[in-house]
């Protein structure tokens, strides 16, 4: 683990005065304070910032908690040492100050850790607690310097996450979860050695709290451009064991003449890349319950699909051969049994089945020439541009279409 350079080491970056003034009061106060995070690695790979984690040495959190009264600071309890400043006091930009901390394993699971706050603790001690080396970088304000003591700026060149330091690494299980989402964010492949610590976590799932496993699934969801990486990586850790809703998914065979592109499992893939291409199409209140919507839309088929054993066996008619019928209703069940693993949120999960359950009435009514008053009742029950993108997603999860190709309602129609 030892000190590697890669990159230049001085990345001159014109912080926000916000920001600049935090550092200030910090440094008047005695205190070292480094950028962490997001923010450094979206400046390394040129990206625009969305927001700011300033780490603090040699200040105490009471302390800290003190110099920066003047704004409105939030403070999310010892145990995490993480205080959030007001937006409103910083110019819009949301800035989480924290003070390092220790974690003690003492059991099993995610919860299972006895937290220490030690603002004595240096940067590289603090660094090699974070995940991926790539998170393990630092950025000092006053020397202009990135500081990468695990290699860090390789692997973000590289797209490689790599565990920082493998024996604190599987003490959290939910790093697993970390690397389905920021594989299709910030990388592209997992360390081998890395994959096999996440294989061998796989057992310590039922450890982790619904709320950290939501968070994680919503960054995959609503920010990634390919979540798709994400959930291929879910597969191939063996992590989908969890998830058998998914996990049916996978090899539940379709009519190749109307899914070209392979079994459900593979078509919900794709329909999750599209939902993620259009979110900002969606309005915002509506965004989170759309991205889960179109990625469970077809959960009801592996219950519905008329395979060809049961053909053969008679169980079936020949002409019903991989259809589905009522996948749609079939399908609130296992949507719900998803969500319901993920959060309590009733209003969340009620958007995300009512997307589940209806994804299909803009085919039944456009190809029946409905009337109005049908398009009303419809309505009643969503959102028409909601379920209508939903209906234009799941096209494009048929034919590899890109969203905004002409014909798609055609092709909806005709196919899915």
């Amino acid at each position: 683990m030892e000190n590697r350079t890669y990159a230049p080491p001085t990345l001159r970056w014109d912080l926000p005065a916000a920001v600049t003034k935090v550092i200030r009061c910090i440094r008047q106060a005695g205190g070292q304070a480094m950028l962490v995070g997001g923010a450094v690695v979206d400046a390394c790979q040129g990206k625009r910032q969305k927001d700011w984690d300033i780490e603090v040495y040699g200040l105490s959190y009471d302390r800290l908690g003190e110099i920066l009264k003047e704004y409105s600071p939030k403070f999310c309890g010892k145990a995490f040492g993480i205080i959030k400043l007001s937006e409103g006091l910083c110019d819009g930009w949301e800035i989480d100050v924290n003070v390092p901390r220790r974690e003690n394993n003492i059991g099993v699971g995610h919860k299972d850790f006895e937290v220490s706050l030690d603002p004595t603790m240096t940067p590289k001690e603090a660094a090699m607690r974070r995940d991926f080396t790539f998170n393990s970088l630092y950025y000092d304000p006053e020397s202009e310097q990135i500081i990468d003591h695990f290699g860090g700026l390789r692997d973000l060149e590289n797209g490689v996450l790599r565990a920082t330091c493998p024996e604190k690494f599987v003490e959290d299980p939910l790093r697993a979860l970390r690397a389905m989402q920021l594989l299709p964010r910030k990388g592209k492949t997992v360390d081998p050695a890395t994959m096999n610590l996440i294989k061998g976590m796989v057992d310590a799932f039922p450890s982790l709290s619904k709320e950290r496993v939501h968070e994680e699934w919503r960054k995959l969801l609503l920010k990634a451009y390919e979540p798709s990486i994400g959930l291929e990586f879910l597969r191939e850790s063996g992590w989908i064991k969890w998830f058998p809703e998914l996990e049916a998914l996978i090899g539940c065979g379709q009519n190749p003449d109307w899914h070209p592109e392979g079994d459900v499992w593979v078509h919900s893939k794709l329909v999750a890349d599209s939902a993620a291409r259009v979110i900002w199409q969606i309005d915002p209140e509506w965004r989170e319950a759309f991205v889960f919507g179109a990625f469970l839309h077809d959960v009801g088929k592996p219950s519905t699909t008329v395979f060809p054993h049961l053909v053969e066996a008679g169980l079936a008619p020949k002409e019903r051969l991989w259809t589905a019928h009522g996948h749609d209703i079939a399908g609130v069940a296992p949507a719900t049994s998803f969500m319901e693993r993920l959060t309590n949120n009733k209003k969340l999960i009620e958007r995300t089945t009512t997307i589940v359950r209806e994804h299909m009435q803009p085919y039944y009514l456009s190809s029946g020439a409905a009337k109005d008053s049908a398009w009303r009742r419809l309505h009643n029950k969503i959102r028409l541009d909601v379920i209508g993108w939903m209906s234009r997603c799941d096209a494009c999860g048929c034919h590899h279409h890109s969203i905004g190709e002409p014909d798609l309602e055609h092709e909806y129609s005709k196919n899915c």
